[in-house]
């Protein structure tokens, strides 16, 4: 809702402008007001597979898991790496990814599902963060191929 104001804003102020002034519209990434840009969950997500489209696996969970509950737990974070590599080795390289789901709850908790763009299958990925202190932190992450499911959850959302 934020975003389709800040949209009708912007073209409702362009439309105003001489003609000259019209030829770029830039439109500006809208985020939900309860995330601060320090901590952008979304900013953290993308450094994290650009990293990984640039076969920077360490570096995309070095940047992902710093100042988390995660980063305490090295050897959960080296499996976790592992079996990244693995997905990776079977399903191809990233190359980008999708935010496909959001998911809120109260003001504290935020899920972000998204796909890899992997050359051969997607993965599946999601993303919890627990709001404290006023910042964002990644509290858990999970991955896998359950691309059926997501079709599922989809279904079973509109039959709601």
């Amino acid at each position: 809702m934020v975003f389709r104001i800040a949209l009708l804003l912007l073209i409702a102020t362009t439309a105003t402008l001489p003609a000259e002034e019209k030829k770029r519209l830039v439109i500006p990434t809208a985020t939900p007001s309860s995330k601060p840009a320090s901590n952008d969950p979304n900013a953290l997500l993308q450094r994290f597979f650009a990293d990984l489209k640039a076969d920077k696996l360490d570096a995309a969970y070095a940047n992902l898991a710093k100042n988390t509950i995660i980063a305490e737990r090295a050897e959960n974070l080296e499996q976790l790496k592992e079996k990244t590599r693995e997905a990776i080795d079977n399903f191809g390289p990233v190359q980008g990814y999708e935010v496909v789901q959001t998911d809120e709850i109260g003001s504290v908790l935020f899920r972000q599902t998204c796909i890899s763009l992997n050359t051969d299958l997607p993965l599946r990925w999601r993303f919890y963060f627990y709001r404290t202190g006023g910042q964002w932190k990644l509290v858990d992450l999970r991955v896998d191929d359950g691309i059926a499911d997501l079709f599922d959850e989809v279904s079973r959302k509109g039959a709601n």
